[in-house]
């Protein structure tokens, strides 16, 4: 007898020859209409993703409005992509060639997301896998199955009113046994995953040979130069440190200060993630709200306690309540200590001076991660060294490491993973490129 997920790859192989012929003004209307109907279930999106994830309110919100922008550069991605000129004629002998790079949809996908953007990473993966001509399975986060379905059914609707093909985008059960077993089914084309390190190594593991799309986690590095405006900068880095706990793969974890800045970054750091205010996440003026479950509040809290008996400065720590952890600032803390190598996926920061901003640049870059890093200066030849030393997915030049644009590129390198998502970069990935050269007739 069939399994479930043996139903849902044949449902989706069956749509993806249906939507693999769709033209391209078809693909988009559909997205369009996805769009369109996002916006009918904003608000109730965005309170189902508060009351399931703690996400504050006006963040959840922000969230929704951020998915909308990918749907929108999705369908704007779509007209541009999928056929390229090659001016093969440059090459003598070729005379009179014709020939095009075309990318063509490589099959059913299965896209894992997870819970601390369940929303717009998801639309991140789906809406670029549906506008390349590939049917989806999605396997969404246990932690927002209200969140998740609704999101589908406004999928569904849009599906409906424009006539796509039935299970053109299938919502599958958040088990993980389930999902690697759809993962390793032969029939499915790619496997996109957005998580852990730890579960995207075994899925490399697992699916060897299997076209397979990681971003995965980070250490997002700060390093700010002396000459710069320390508050103006730690106002700016307070957000990025510490806004929805901190549960964020780009958050700003390790930030390395010039020495001759420090007296003044520490206190206007502290105060300004002080100012962020703590607590219910239905209050529209939260900005750090509780962590994903208690249990992770309470192992986190723990590590600051062992982090503090090994001599770690202590500049801002205050009590845990269940879930909800506040922001915790550390100094003192050596290179090799767990919250300077690892994701911390919290609101918990390091700062670390440091005598010169090459060796800033020089510990920012000294991780297996490559996600995101950031760099202050005022100095021009600093930052285009800090182009060339952090090694990272994304460098943020007086920016912060969280600052996003949706429609850009968007991936890490080394341990964060590979590829780039983005709408126009992620459809790269869920296709493969044919060249079609044609010579004179003979």
């Amino acid at each position: 007898m069939a399994t479930m997920e043996d139903r849902m790859v044949e449902a989706a192989l069956g749509a993806f020859d249906a939507w693999c012929e769709v033209s391209r003004l078809g693909r988009r209307r559909l997205i369009d209409a996805w769009l369109g109907q996002l916006a009918v279930v904003r608000e109730d999106l965005a309170r189902f993703l508060t009351e399931e994830t703690g996400k504050p309110i006006t963040l959840a919100r922000g969230e929704v409005g951020r998915a909308e922008a990918t749907l929108r550069a999705t369908a704007e991605a779509v007209g541009g992509f999928g056929e390229e000129a090659v001016p093969y004629d440059l090459m003598a002998g070729a005379e009179g060639c014709r020939a095009v790079l075309r990318r063509f949809p490589v099959g059913p996908i299965l896209a894992i997301t997870p819970f601390n953007f369940p929303v717009n990473l998801a639309v991140h993966k789906l809406g670029p896998a549906l506008a390349a001509g590939c049917s989806v399975i999605w396997k969404p986060c246990p932690q927002a199955p209200r969140t998740s379905k609704l999101l589908w059914e406004s999928f569904e609707v849009a599906r409906r009113r424009v006539g796509a093909p039935e299970n053109l985008l299938q919502l599958a059960s958040s088990d993980p046994v389930a999902a690697e077993q759809l993962a390793k089914d032969p029939r499915i084309a790619a496997v996109s995953f957005t998580g852990s390190e730890r579960v995207g190594r075994h899925l490399e593991q697992v699916l060897a040979g299997k076209r397979l799309l990681l971003e995965l986690g980070g250490n997002g590095a700060v390093v700010v130069d002396e000459g710069v405006d320390a508050a103006a900068v730690a106002c700016q880095v307070a957000p990025a440190a510490v806004a929805g706990a901190g549960q964020s793969c780009s958050k700003a974890q390790r930030i390395y200060v010039h020495r001759a800045l420090w007296d003044a970054f520490v206190p206007a750091f502290v105060a300004a993630v002080k100012l962020l205010p703590v607590g219910d996440p239905m209050d529209p003026a939260t900005v750090v709200g509780p962590l994903i479950d208690e249990a992770t509040a309470h192992r986190l809290d723990a590590s600051l306690d062992r982090a503090i008996a090994a001599g770690a400065e202590v500049l801002l720590r205050g009590p845990r309540q269940g879930a909800l952890l506040p922001p915790a600032i550390l100094a003192g803390l050596p290179e090799d200590d767990p919250f300077q190598c690892e994701e911390a996926f919290a609101p918990i920061t390091v700062l670390t001076p440091v005598d010169s901003f090459e060796d800033g640049l020089d510990r920012a870059a000294a991780t297996r991660f490559g996600l995101r890093a950031s760099a202050y200066s005022r100095d021009q030849r600093h930052l285009r060294q800090a182009e060339v030393k952090l090694r990272a997915g994304g460098v943020l030049l007086n920016l912060p490491p969280t600052f996003r644009l949706d429609a850009a590129p968007f991936g890490g390198v080394r341990a964060s993973g590979n590829g780039f998502e983005g709408p126009r970069w992620a459809m790269e990935g869920f296709t493969e490129g044919h060249l079609i050269v044609e010579g004179p007739a003979l």
